[in-house]
């Protein structure tokens, strides 16, 4: 610690904190360390960083057993609060979606809050409603020691764990004598485990060369970070950066035909991955599949680890459509569609106000239209005529939808008619084709975790 007078040492608290208001918590600490009287003065101040904490909904520390705001910031949000918040998947075509959420523990924990990821999953069953909301299934939970592991030394260590938590049947899982909808999977630690990585900034997007000379294209993802869905404000954890994730060795057999590997393409930026438990060590760890579900394109790519890119997160009360006050920006955001026998897929719409257009980019895809593909558009300035059964008319525009072929060849526009249902509703109709429905994707209720 420097032992020269520092330039802070004579200004007032009051005034202290108001510098502190504007400038990081590396900063701020950087400050602190140049005195050992403002060091030991300020060090465990809870003024000084309770504001850290509040960007992350936490302002109170007794929920976590009375840590102080520094230790509770410095050790658990510093390192893995962007994780909070939506990721989305290059994996090609179909993609995922992954969400980082900060819930009480109660199982482990006594309600002490935690970050916990939840994978989502799509229903392809015949008979279900679409577009449906996903399932989601608890793969991950970031916090400090769980009460009952605390010692003296550990007190303030923050834990990754990987388990299998959900309020679907998990019952074939239940090996372990613990019932659903509660299975921890991590072996406590004693065997191999997955890993999160944080993959640095790269140009290498995967090729997948002789797949029974079948081409396929998979577009960039994302095609740059300029690109609507992407949240260039979160970041990534503060874990060490590396390269792209390895490819998985695996023999080469008839029925697993070409070779997947990293060419150069457009830059990405900063992504996070859910590394596998190490191949030569024993493992109890079933992650639920990261992938999310097989199809018939996708065996080449099983040996690839996806990068997930955060997802920008718009939630907005959606406007009647027949107001005259409408505005096209209350459509931005997550919708969910139904994508007929792929099911239900993830889009994120787009006003983009220089085209006077509504865009919508599938976060989740098909072998048709892949993931990182634009479905569809609207025009916004060319409406379309449209009634509904009553000869009511409704608000809707002239626009295109996007065709394919699998492996997303031969990619056409044709005509299509985007209807404006209701605040949170559209149908948009491909000519000659078919309707599909949208509806808005809203924070779903009744979790496992959120009570």
């Amino acid at each position: 610690m420097a032992t020269a007078a520092s330039p802070f040492l004579d200004l007032p608290y009051d005034v202290l904190q108001c510098v502190f208001a504007h400038i990081s918590a590396v900063d701020i600490l950087s400050v602190i360390s140049t005195s050992k009287r403002l060091y030991y003065t300020l060090m465990d101040d809870n003024a000084t960083w309770r504001r850290f904490c509040a960007a992350y909904g936490v302002t109170d520390t007794s929920v976590f057993l009375g840590r102080s705001f520094r230790l509770i910031y410095g050790r658990l949000f510093h390192r893995y609060g962007h994780l909070l918040g939506l990721w989305c998947s290059d994996y090609p075509f179909k993609g995922n979606i992954i969400e980082f959420r900060l819930l009480p523990d109660h199982w482990l924990r006594m309600g002490e809050p935690t970050i916990v990821g939840d994978v989502w999953k799509f229903s392809t069953e015949a008979g279900n409603p679409r577009p449906h909301y996903p399932t989601y299934t608890e793969f991950i939970q970031i916090g400090f020691t769980p009460r009952k592991k605390i010692t003296q030394k550990t007190a303030n260590d923050v834990h990754v764990s990987w388990h299998l938590r959900s309020d679907c049947d998990l019952g074939f899982l239940v090996h372990n004598g613990i019932p659903p909808p509660w299975v921890r999977m991590d072996g406590d630690r004693r065997m191999g485990t997955p890993s999160l990585r944080v993959i640095a900034p790269s140009k290498m997007t995967l090729e997948l060369a002789d797949f029974f000379r079948h081409p396929l294209h998979s577009p960039e993802f994302p095609e740059s970070t300029s690109t609507p869905w992407y949240d260039a404000k979160r970041g990534v954890p503060r874990l060490r950066q590396e390269g792209p994730p390895p490819i998985i060795p695996t023999q080469r057999r008839w029925f697993y035909p070409g070779d997947v590997h990293y060419v150069e393409g457009t830059p990405k930026p900063a992504s996070i991955a859910i590394f596998p438990p190490p191949s030569d060590e024993p493992s109890e760890v079933h992650l639920p599949d990261l992938h999310n579900t097989m199809h018939p394109l996708s065996s080449p790519y099983s040996v690839i680890v996806p990068r997930y890119y955060p997802l920008r997160t718009v939630m907005q009360e959606g406007e009647d459509p027949a107001s005259q006050n409408w505005r096209p920006e209350s459509l931005v955001g997550l919708w969910l569609g139904d994508y007929g026998p792929h099911g239900t897929e993830c889009l994120f719409l787009e006003h983009n106000v220089a085209d006077s257009m509504i865009r919508a980019w599938k976060i989740t895809g098909d072998v048709n239209v892949p993931r990182g593909a634009c479905t569809w558009h609207a025009f916004l300035q060319q409406e379309a005529h449209w009634t509904d059964s009553s000869g009511l008319g409704m608000r809707a525009y002239m626009g295109e939808g996007r065709i394919a072929r699998h492996g997303f060849i031969e990619s056409s526009l044709i005509s299509a008619r985007v209807i404006i249902n209701g605040k949170d509703e559209i149908m948009v109709a491909w000519d000659l084709l078919f309707t599909a429905k949208f509806i808005r994707y809203k924070t779903a209720r009744g979790r496992t975790g959120d009570r």
